[in-house]
C-alpha cells in the first residue's frame, strides 16, 4: 500500500488510515489537518468560515451553503404521513455556522469542534426554531436526511400547539422532543444510514433527546402503530397541562 500523502510504501505490519479507497500512513494522519465532516487527511484541504477545513473528496457531495436543498424534503414529508405528521408547508432555510447553532441549543462552556461528531454530541445540525429551519454550513447527504425529519416532525408539533420550538423540558416538550429523535432514528434505519442511527442513539447529551430511550425501548417491545396510537392519545393531555 501507498500512502496517500507522503508517496511511501506503509509497512505490511504497520497501522494506518482507510477511507475513500485512499490509505494514510500512521505519521501523516497524526500530524496532517483533516476534514472536518469526515476526519480525512486530504492534499488539498480548503477551509471553510465558520466551520472548519474541507476535502478534496467531500467537495462538491455534501448538503451546503448556497444550495437548495428543498428537492431533498418531499420524500421526508411522505415517510413522516405515515405517522400522521404534517409539517408546515416551506422551508425557510437560514445556514448557520457552527458556534451559532450550537450556542442556540446549549449555554454549556464546551470546546470548540474539531470535527462534526464532536458539534453533533451537543447539538442538532437542522434545527426548527420560529419558522425557519437553521443548517449546519456543511454536512453529509445522510445527516441533512435524518436530522431534518426529526426537525420536520418538531415543527409540526410546535406549529400544532403554536410554539416556537420544542427545546423548553416540561413533560410536553421532552415527550414530543424524544418522540421526533425516534422517527430520525428509524428513517436512517429504514434508509440504511448506519453512522447516523449510532450517532442518533447516544446524541446529542444534555438532554437534547428528550424521552428518545423510552420510545426506542418501546418500539422493542410494540408495533409502530401501537406507538403512534400512545402518542397520540399522550400528547394532548400532556399539551393541557403542562403549557
Amino acid at each position: 500500500m501507498i500512502c496517500y500523502l507522503c508517496a511511501e510504501i506503509i509497512p505490511q505490519e504497520e497501522p494506518f488510515y482507510n477511507d475513500h479507497d485512499k490509505h494514510v500512513c500512521k505519521p501523516c494522519f497524526s500530524e496532517a489537518r483533516r476534514c472536518f465532516v469526515c476526519r480525512f487527511p486530504g492534499r488539498d484541504l480548503q477551509p471553510v468560515p465558520g466551520l472548519g477545513d474541507e476535502c478534496e473528496f467531500c467537495r462538491g457531495k455534501l448538503v451546503a451553503e448556497g444550495m437548495d436543498p428543498a428537492p431533498l424534503v418531499p420524500p421526508l414529508r411522505v415517510f413522516l404521513q405515515n405517522y400522521r405528521m404534517n409539517p408546515p408547508p416551506g422551508e425557510d432555510v437560514q445556514w448557520s455556522d457552527w458556534r451559532t447553532l450550537r450556542d442556540m441549543q446549549t449555554d454549556a462552556d464546551l470546546a470548540p469542534p474539531e470535527f462534526i461528531d464532536d458539534f453533533l454530541r451537543y447539538a442538532y445540525p437542522v434545527l426548527y426554531r420560529g419558522g425557519s429551519y437553521f443548517l449546519l454550513k456543511r454536512m453529509t447527504r445522510q445527516t441533512f436526511v435524518v436530522y431534518m425529519v426529526a426537525q420536520l416532525a418538531v415543527a409540526d408539533i410546535s406549529t400544532r400547539y403554536g410554539l416556537p420550538d420544542l427545546s423548553e423540558r416540561s413533560p410536553f416538550h421532552t415527550f414530543a422532543r424524544g418522540w421526533c429523535h425516534w422517527l430520525a432514528y428509524e428513517a436512517a434505519a429504514k434508509l440504511g444510514f448506519d453512522l447516523e442511527r449510532r450517532q442518533l442513539r447516544k446524541w446529542p447529551e444534555l438532554g437534547g433527546m428528550g424521552e428518545f430511550e423510552r420510545w426506542r425501548r418501546m418500539a422493542d417491545l410494540n408495533k409502530p402503530s401501537r406507538l403512534l396510537e400512545f402518542f397520540n392519545s399522550s400528547l394532548g393531555p400532556l399539551a393541557r397541562k403542562w403549557l
